[in-house]
């Protein structure tokens, strides 16, 4: 054996190496297995490597000899899930058996809970994987009282589906945590009690890099704030939740130094609303919010709190989106909620899908674009108002955004107010335009615009493509669809591939 292979790191890159390969082909088991098997300098890294991920802990007690057989007996038949149903706990000696190779249990996934019981003798103390790092512990709420011995001072990352009693010693005993997940099934109701334990766990976490949870008491987020650790916030409510409101006599201010990410994925946007009245987020790069209805007058009042939370020269992402429409709203000035997010000039993407809230004409659109010059991809879409940009509108606005590659806006497409004979401007960094939600008559003279302007947009989502685009447009941007391959490929046979259109 080469000397270089008596080195410990030598060999674990060498291994480590072996593993991703074989991962990405055939599988990792069997190489490892029998580097295992090759000599004592080999066995202990590759054994490490083996047993560093696992899905389910089914693996490890098949080192007991006892249940070994009650999980190999079937052969190349699937195991069922009660296999383990009437088995009596391990006794002392055979869990000495299974932690054997527990501690070389880097990453666990634990999803399903039904052989848990099999560790009801260990005592509360017991810390079965002592080197683990990341952990999903996705079970029922009668198994969660087994969440304990799978608890490690290493661990970074956890992934957890319920709210007990059990969260708070978690919260101490895993003092490394620096990932935390909280992943609520849709039928779990959450009391007051949960979000008050929720809150107080939330807050004996001194660590968290990441952070996604339900909505939380406001003395959490003031102890959030003031970790300098913490870069990414996610809040989701369930949708069988009650609504969750933060306190409106709230005076002082939180301030996330370094969160350069939020989102919300709520029912209501009152909570989110409440959060950014009262917090300041000075590096903030990505903002998302998801709500079920958002009222056009809240709609307004979150983008006047987003613009007032000190990110002007750090946001680049704004995500906004209401999933139904429930009330026909009665008029206001529907360009105002749009106008509080020009103060920052640094964005690269938008996204509003709104309902009733914004009503982009020729002149708001020059102002958009002329207050994000740095923007790639733009969807502005509100079904539910008039469209008012034309042709000429959006090309002069598209000549204030020459990175533009992605837009979905909704147009008007009936009144044509250019020649596309005698059109020059080309965009020539456009590559994806969805106009599919607009209505249209002449799908000729619409699709010689797009191709004269846009020569590397080859074709308009249709129905087909987007599930929520109006069933009546579907044929009429189909044949714009057709029109463009007539235009493209005359346009290739005849040596011109610039997008200029070829005269019939």
């Amino acid at each position: 054996m080469h000397r270089a292979l008596l080195i410990s790191e030598v060999l674990s890159e060498i291994f480590a190496h072996v593993n991703e390969n074989r991962s990405l082909q055939t599988g990792k088991k069997p190489s490892l297995e029998a580097l295992a098997r090759t000599c004592k300098a080999f066995h202990e890294p590759a054994m490490d490597l083996l047993w560093a991920d696992l899905d389910g802990i089914i693996p490890l007690l098949g080192c007991v000899p006892r249940l070994h057989q009650l999980i190999y007996h079937t052969g190349s038949k699937l195991l069922s899930l009660d296999w383990s149903k009437g088995v009596e706990p391990l006794s002392e000696h055979e869990a000495h058996q299974f932690l054997h190779h527990a501690a070389r249990v880097r990453s666990l996934h634990i999803s399903c809970s039904a052989d848990l019981h099999l560790f009801a003798i260990l005592p509360i103390e017991t810390c079965m994987f002592p080197r683990l790092l990341s952990l999903a512990f996705i079970v029922r709420r009668l198994q969660h009282k087994y969440l304990y011995l799978f608890l490690s001072p290493t661990l970074r990352r956890c992934v957890l589906s319920v709210i007990n009693l059990d969260f708070k010693s978690f919260a101490t005993r895993c003092v490394a945590l620096e990932h935390l997940y909280l992943k609520i099934p849709e039928w779990e109701r959450q009391s007051a009690d949960n979000r008050t334990l929720l809150s107080d766990s939330v807050r004996l976490c001194k660590r968290l890099v990441t952070l996604s949870c339900l909505p939380l008491e406001w003395v959490a987020w003031k102890h959030l704030s003031d970790l300098p650790s913490l870069l990414k916030v996610s809040v989701y409510e369930p949708r069988s939740a009650s609504r969750w409101s933060l306190d409106r006599d709230i005076v002082n201010f939180a301030h996330f130094l370094n969160v350069t990410t939020l989102s919300f994925d709520v029912n209501t946007a009152a909570y989110a609303i409440t959060v950014m009245q009262h917090s300041e987020f000075p590096s903030l790069r990505e903002f998302e919010m998801v709500a079920d209805v958002l009222p056009c007058t809240e709609a307004e009042q979150l983008f006047r709190a987003l613009s007032q939370c000190e990110a002007n020269q750090t946001l680049e992402h704004i995500s906004i989106a209401a999933r139904l429409s429930k009330v026909q709203e009665p008029s206001f000035d529907s360009s105002a909620a749009v106008t509080q997010l020009l103060c920052f000039t640094h964005l690269r993407t938008v996204r509003l899908d709104l309902h009733h809230c914004i009503h982009i004409d020729n002149d708001l659109l020059l102002e958009v674009m002329s207050s994000w010059p740095h923007i790639r991809s733009l969807e502005l879409v509100d079904t539910q108002m008039p469209p008012t940009v034309t042709f000429r509108g959006l090309f002069a606005a598209l000549r204030l955004c020459p990175h533009l590659h992605t837009l979905h806006i909704l147009m008007d497409t009936v009144n044509i107010d250019i020649d596309p004979a005698a059109e020059s401007f080309q965009h020539t960094t456009l590559q994806k335009l969805d106009l599919s939600q607009s209505y249209i008559e002449d799908a000729e003279t619409v699709a010689r615009i797009i191709f004269s302007v846009f020569p590397y947009s080859d074709r308009i989502p249709t129905q087909r493509d987007c599930w929520n685009a109006p069933v009546g447009f579907y044929k009429k941007w189909a044949e714009v669809n057709r029109h463009l391959g007539y235009l493209k490929s005359s346009a290739v046979v005849g040596g011109d591939i610039t997008g200029t259109v070829t005269k019939s």
